[in-house]
């Protein structure tokens, strides 16, 4: 009798518990611990602008989805902002936006009366398909595959970028955002290309800094998945790519950032391919001297609390 031979990924092992790793000049206490002792303070915080924020909602949902991110983890409340909530409202707001701005055009070019023909018709049409393909390719993942929303990108509209630097001075300003995450154009997708905010992660590069006055919050997120590039070996590996060692290094106005794979079969294939470092280091300049920091490694995001000089004096003075 045949035996039928199956291709399905082998089944992603169990996490072991590690024990939680300490650095030079980590402080001895939990990050948890620490995080409950600093409140993020800024304009996006008070209830005016949050308000404002609440009733944006609708543009601001065209933003990048790591631009929608920052903007959430700022304002601090879901109820006000959410990255999915905002997405939606702006999908929505295109099908009526889209139209618009098409009868506009067809204003400039045949002059108002075009209003009162039957041409508008096309125009409007034009605008309304346009708004849905847009649409279904921000939520693809959802459509076309079925993700939970947990694991979808809510990408930008078209002018979602241009957005985005319009609106990065004062997320610097005000929401004590110092450093976004890149915004990578996703391009050609298919076997031999790889999702390009995925590839940043492998080289280190998708980590935001927030200014919180007496501190500062790093975020750096490490690789997700291994890629499909067609490797021999490729079929042999899970899909989830799996937890990186790190060493932290505090040095000369310097936070360094050492991500390491130590899975010898993602090794090998890394070894084997372009944009697929099995390693990075990350250094990130500090504004201000750092006498201290705290860390914490779940779900492949690294936080790190770096407490500024003067806040870990008012600490030991405040148990004298």
């Amino acid at each position: 009798m045949a035996t039928m031979i199956t291709s399905e990924k082998p089944a992603q092992a169990p996490k072991a518990i590690k024990p939680e790793k300490r650095f030079p000049g980590e402080l001895p206490v939990s990050f948890k611990e620490i995080l409950l002792q600093f409140e993020k303070k800024g304009l996006l915080a008070r209830r005016l602008p949050r308000i404002v924020i609440f009733l944006s909602q609708p543009l601001l949902g065209a933003l990048p989805q790591q631009a929608k991110k920052d903007l959430e983890r700022a304002v601090g409340n879901s109820f006000f902002f959410s990255l999915i909530g905002s997405t939606g409202l702006n999908i929505l707001i295109n099908t009526i936006l889209y139209p618009l701005v098409f009868m506009g055009l067809a204003v400039a070019l045949a002059g108002v009366d075009v209003l009162f023909s039957q041409k508008i018709n096309l125009y409007v049409l034009i605008g309304v398909f346009l708004s849905f393909l847009e649409g279904a390719y921000r939520l693809r993942e959802g459509i076309f595959y079925t993700k939970p929303a947990g694991e979808m990108t809510f990408r930008a509209a078209f002018y979602g970028v241009p957005l985005s630097y319009a609106l990065q001075p004062i997320m610097a300003r005000h929401a004590g955002i110092i450093r976004s995450a890149p915004i990578p154009v996703d391009g050609f997708y298919g076997r031999g290309f790889v999702e390009k905010m995925e590839r940043e992660r492998r080289y280190g590069n998708v980590y935001t800094i927030e200014d919180w006055g007496r501190a500062y919050l790093l975020r750096v997120e490490f690789p997700t998945k291994v890629p499909d590039i067609g490797h021999p070996l490729r079929s042999e590996l899970p899909d989830e790519m799996p937890d990186y060692d790190y060493d932290l290094v505090l040095k000369d106005g310097h936070f360094i950032v050492r991500g390491r794979c130590t899975d010898e079969r993602v090794r090998k294939i890394s070894s084997s391919v372009g944009a697929f470092p099995p390693e990075f280091t990350t250094v990130i300049p500090l504004h201000e001297r750092i006498d201290g920091f705290s860390h914490r490694f779940e779900d492949k995001v690294l936080e790190v609390l770096l407490l500024k000089k003067e806040t870990r004096k008012g600490r030991e003075r405040s148990h004298l």
